[in-house]
C-alpha cells in the first residue's frame, strides 16, 4: 500500500522494500542505460549496478529510487532480487503535478545511491527540468551514485534529448517511416540541458533500437542536431541506440559495457558529421558512420567514443526502395 493516498495529481511514494541504511562509500558514479522492452532490465545490469554502488557483489546495500510518471512500483522486487540492495523504493509524479510536488520529491532522493527514471513518456520527465528533483539527481550522480533508466528513461540522459512532447501535442507517433518522408515534421520536437553527463557529451540515447527500427528516425534527429546547431561546438555528434533486452554500464572513467538477454542485438554508436542538409521540399538524404558492440560483456570507451568494432557507412535516402544503402542492424 502507498503511504501516501493515490488521488489525482498527488504525488504517490511506494512503500519502501527493505531497510533504508546509509552507505558509507560509494564506488561510481555510473550510468544505467537499458534498452528496455518486454524483457526489462537485464539482471546483469541490475547486479552490475550494486557492484558499482557497494563494490561487493555479495553484500547487501545500497539504496536505489524509481522514478516514474506512470503505472506502478513494478521494478521494486527485480531490483532488490538481483541486485541484493538495502532498499528499493519507487515514486510516482503524474503529469499534473505542480513544480513544487516535483520538488517534495528532492529530499527522497539526496537519501538515494542510485536514481532510475522507469519506462512511459519522455515528455513527462524533460517537464520537470529546472527542479529541484533533477538538482537532486545530478547530486547522486556527483557523489559517486548511479543514475539511469529503461526505454523513456534511458532516452532522457543524452545532451539532446527526442522529448515527445510535440508528439504527444499532436498524437502523432515519430517513426522511421515519416521522420525519413518529412525530416521536418511538427511531431519532433528536442529539449536540451536536461541532463550533462560526460559520457553522453554529445550524444542523443534512442532506444528499442533495433526491434523498432529506429536507426532512421535516429538519423533524422543527428541531422536536426548538426543542422540546426542545438548543441554548438558539439562536432561530430552521436546516438547511442541500444537495443530491447539489452543495457550499457558505465563507469566512471567513461568505459561502457554492453550486456544482454536472448537475442538483444546490443548497442549501435552513430557518427554525424557535417554538412547536414535538413531542408523543406527536398528528399532527405544523410551518410553516418556506425559501430556495433553486439556481444554480451563487450566493452567500449564511450567517453571517447572509440569501440574495437569496426566503422561502417549507411546512407539513408529517402528517394530510394530500401532507404538504406545496407542493413544498419548488421556489420
Amino acid at each position: 500500500m502507498p503511504l501516501i493516498a493515490a488521488v489525482a495529481c498527488a504525488v504517490t511514494i511506494f512503500a519502501r522494500h527493505g531497510t533504508y541504511a546509509p552507505t558509507a562509500h560509494l564506488h561510481g558514479p555510473g550510468l544505467v542505460l537499458d534498452g528496455a522492452g518486454i524483457t526489462g532490465s537485464p539482471p546483469s545490469s541490475i547486479e552490475w549496478l550494486h557492484r558499482r554502488i557497494i563494490g561487493d557483489a555479495k553484500k547487501r546495500g545500497g539504496n536505489v529510487v524509481v522514478l516514474r510518471a506512470s503505472y506502478s512500483d513494478v521494478y521494486d522486487k527485480p531490483f532488490r532480487r538481483y541486485g541484493k540492495f538495502a532498499s528499493v523504493q519507487t515514486v510516482l509524479i503524474p503529469p499534473c503535478a505542480t513544480h513544487a510536488e516535483v520538488d517534495r520529491v528532492a529530499p527522497i532522493v539526496d537519501k538515494a545511491d542510485a536514481v532510475y527514471f522507469a519506462g512511459g513518456d519522455q515528455a513527462n520527465y524533460v517537464a520537470w527540468k529546472g527542479t529541484a528533483l533533477m538538482d537532486a539527481v545530478k547530486r547522486v550522480y556527483a557523489r559517486g551514485g548511479v543514475v539511469g533508466g529503461g526505454s523513456a528513461g534511458l532516452a532522457i540522459q543524452g545532451a539532446v534529448v527526442y522529448d515527445s512532447v510535440a508528439g504527444d501535442h499532436l498524437n502523432l507517433e515519430t517513426t522511421t517511416r515519416d521522420a525519413v518522408a518529412n525530416p521536418l515534421e511538427p511531431q519532433i520536437s528536442f529539449t536540451t540541458g536536461l541532463f550533462a553527463w560526460p559520457a553522453l557529451a554529445a550524444t542523443i540515447t534512442d532506444t528499442h533500437f533495433a526491434v523498432r527500427n529506429r536507426f532512421g528516425r535516429t538519423v533524422v534527429f543527428l541531422a536536426r542536431i548538426l543542422a540546426g546547431d542545438l548543441v554548438p561546438g558539439a562536432v561530430p555528434f552521436y546516438a547511442l541506440g541500444v537495443d530491447e533486452g539489452s543495457s550499457v554500464v558505465v563507469g566512471p572513467d567513461g568505459m561502457a559495457t554492453v550486456l544482454n538477454v536472448g537475442v538483444a542485438r546490443g548497442a549501435y554508436l552513430v557518427r554525424a558529421e557535417p554538412p547536414a542538409r535538413v531542408v523543406a521540399g527536398e528528399s532527405f538524404r544523410y551518410t553516418v558512420s556506425v559501430s556495433h558492440v553486439a556481444r554480451n560483456g563487450e566493452r567500449f570507451d564511450l567517453l571517447h567514443k572509440q569501440t574495437p568494432e569496426p566503422w561502417y557507412d549507411v546512407t539513408v535516402d529517402a528517394a530510394t526502395t530500401p532507404i538504406y544503402s545496407r542493413d544498419p542492424y548488421a556489420p
